[in-house]
């Protein structure tokens, strides 16, 4: 057997191009979903500036929301609830079944709790040791 070492990688290498490629062939041999990539939705005023934005990817029929903010100056005028609704709306229209969601902020877990989301499992001593939430909705077909 050859000698072997372990590397840690940069995802702009050409090493991150091999691996996906590898995973995507796999997957497709098994008849599974292949890869994803971010997708973002952001939410701007009248001249163009940026008031919020989400960040999610979808995979094998689940939406998956990364990241939900809103600038300061903006928040408690509904603009959360907007950015939510179009990501519920293009993840249905991508697919998903399912949207979830977790974190570690209460007011996010309030929002999405007035929306429809459930709470899935809280997770003690998490990520950085704090307390987190896995939050999920049925999405429409």
């Amino acid at each position: 057997m050859p000698e072997v070492k372990i590397s840690t990688m940069d995802q702009d290498e050409d090493f991150a191009a091999w691996l996906t490629e590898l995973l995507e062939r796999e997957a497709e041999e098994a008849g599974l979903p292949t890869g994803f990539e971010d997708r973002y939705i952001g939410l701007t005023d009248a001249i163009g500036d940026w008031i919020g934005g989400l960040r999610y990817y979808v995979r094998g029929g689940v939406a998956h929301l990364l990241d939900l903010v809103v600038a300061e100056a903006y928040r408690n005028q509904g603009h959360a609830h907007r950015l939510l609704a179009a990501f519920e709306d293009r993840a249905a229209m991508e697919g998903a079944h399912l949207a979830e969601f977790w974190t570690d902020d209460d007011r996010a877990e309030g929002l999405l709790g007035a929306l429809g989301w459930t709470v899935v499992v809280r997770r003690t001593r998490y990520m950085n040791e704090g307390s987190w939430t896995l939050m999920e909705k049925r999405l429409p077909e």
